[in-house]
């Protein structure tokens, strides 16, 4: 990871399946939704990260990324339900491996 991102605590982690990845990566998905609920107010509500880190499934560090500057969340309505929405636009990726096994790019 970059110099810039030395704090683990300063990193707000999220993992997607690989339909939404790839949706991600082709840029037709630029917004991350989540519950507002229990497990994800404990992660997003009222946290001041840095960073926020998207991974393309569980596993070693080989798996794709992308590492955005975050900028925080509003709260919308998706299916009758409160949600975070958090921007993933390409012009926030600090770095990015978007191919398993792929090499690093820094900036977008």
């Amino acid at each position: 990871m970059s110099d810039k991102v030395k704090e683990q605590d300063k990193i707000l982690y999220l993992i997607v399946v690989k339909e939404v990845w790839d949706r991600i990566v082709s840029g037709d998905k630029t917004i991350e939704y989540r519950d507002c609920g229990e497990y994800w107010d404990k992660r997003i509500k009222n946290r001041n990260y840095d960073f926020m880190r998207i991974t393309n499934g569980y596993g070693n560090l080989t798996r794709p990324y992308r590492l955005y500057e975050y900028q925080g969340y509003e709260i919308v309505e998706r299916d009758n339900k409160a949600h975070y929405a958090i921007s993933i636009d390409k012009s926030l990726v600090i770095e990015s491996r978007d191919k398993l096994n792929g090499a690093i790019k820094y900036g977008n």
